[in-house]
């Protein structure tokens, strides 16, 4: 672990070094350079290890990655052609995560990101803008893809599927290739068309395209997406994703300015079965009260073989696509046959200090195969001392109803599981 801290030091030196010389170099007026780098750095602990009746009950693990390079701008006569560079470096130590998916001996550097683009206009108010290359693409809010984030390691299939470390921290987001249009119709109509590759081996590396359009007209959006997969690499047919398609549809609304609605339902076609997903959600501001705290309920409900494809954490934070941080990143259920109730508590206590409580219950839809039951409750906290730095500290506390022996994925019993981790980061 110290080699590669030392490693991730020399990065980061190197990289901060860069940015000085950086701001001495005079640049063409035209062109902007902007260095970044995201270090962050994970600490993890299970009392209850998950899907292998052999592993230890009991889990500690770390967790870091180093995200550095740049990205660039240059201004042309009525628009701008951009691009980008960045390298990354992950790894895991220790015990490996919960449910078994890293060993800790995981250890990568590659290629991250690289992309090169065009849009119509100088500003942000672009109508066109088209860009191709290895990113992270969020279609829609996230439900259906948000970044290729599955970060599986050396835990299973002998290793077959490891990404490099940072199971959790899901460091590596893009997609192996994409080509990415947007394009706004009208005043309040954009469209979004991808094409993207995946060569993530966990995710059968598909190749699929979509579009996504969404209309905006004072406090309510309406969205629509077509997502259609066109290769896999699966020759033992494993997964459901061969022609699969999702048509979703989407809306949020705000009734006042303390509620708001948002809701979404998917119909999925496979080759032998249709499937879907879908939830409604409500939230409540109580502005008249000190530190304005936010209260939330969501409904979900996943069919009993739903194929959640890319879903993953958004700018959202917390309690977004994976339900329960036990039970999202471990336990199960994954998004797939199950129905979720989330109850939410948060406020901003200060400027730069978060609060929040997520509650879940996890009910199994058809139990014949498993059973993953359970209940959970997370109370964590987002505390930024700058706009560099970030401090997450969590605690959660998950409770199945059944344990491995019993269809659930619980080792040993199905008693309270305590969890915790903190999260450092920061961003340039």
């Amino acid at each position: 672990m110290k080699k590669l801290v030392k490693k991730f030091v020399v990065l980061s030196t190197l990289a901060f070094s860069v940015i000085q010389a950086n701001a001495q170099v005079t640049l063409p007026e035209d062109l902007k350079i902007k260095p970044y780098l995201d270090v962050t750095y994970g600490m993890f602990y299970s009392d209850k290890s998950y899907n292998n009746p052999d592993a230890d009950e009991q889990n500690y693990w770390h967790e870091v990655y180093a995200k550095y390079g740049f990205t660039g701008e240059y201004q042309l006569a009525n628009s701008a052609l951009y691009g980008s560079l960045m390298g990354l470096s992950s790894a895991t130590f220790g015990d490996g995560d919960a449910a078994g998916f890293s060993n800790g001996k995981e250890r990568r550097t590659s290629l991250e990101q690289w992309t090169l683009g065009w849009k119509n206009s100088q500003a942000e108010d672009a109508t066109l803008d088209v860009s191709i290359g290895r990113q992270n693409v969020l279609i829609g809010d996230g439900f259906i893809v948000a970044g290729d984030a599955l970060n599986v390691g050396k835990g299973i299939a002998d290793g077959e599927l490891n990404r490099g470390g940072g199971y959790y921290l899901a460091a590596r987001r893009s997609f192996d290739f994409t080509t990415v249009i947007d394009f706004q119709l009208a005043e309040g109509l954009n469209t979004h068309w991808y094409y993207l590759e995946s060569g993530n081996k966990a995710q059968y590396q598909p190749k699929l395209w979509a579009t996504d359009w969404q209309y905006t007209a004072g406090k309510n959006d309406f969205g629509v997406t077509y997502l259609q997969v066109i290769d896999l690499d699966d020759p033992l047919h494993e997964s459901v994703r061969e022609d699969l398609t999702d048509i979703a549809v989407r809306a949020k609304t705000k009734i006042t300015e303390q509620l708001g609605l948002n809701g979404e339902f998917v119909y999925q076609e496979q080759k032998h079965d249709n499937e879907n997903a879908w939830y409604v959600a409500a939230s409540y501001s109580f502005d008249q009260l000190k530190y304005q705290p936010t209260v939330g309920y969501r409904f979900s409900s996943f069919s009993e073989n739903y194929d959640p494809l890319f879903y993953g954490n958004t700018a959202a934070g917390f309690g977004t696509w994976f339900q329960g941080e036990v039970a999202g990143n471990y336990a199960g259920p994954f998004n797939s046959n199950a129905r979720i109730h989330q109850v939410s508590l948060q406020a901003s206590v200060q400027e730069n200090l978060h609060l929040g409580v997520l509650a879940y219950q996890f009910d199994t839809i058809k139990k014949d195969q498993e059973n993953l039951d359970g209940h959970e409750i997370d109370a964590f906290a987002v505390w930024s001392p700058n706009k560099n730095i970030n401090v997450i500290p969590l605690v959660g506390l998950y409770k199945p109803k059944k344990d491995i022996n019993h269809l659930g994925t619980q080792v040993l019993n199905n008693g309270s599981n305590l969890y915790a981790q903190l999260m450092l980061q920061y961003i340039y």
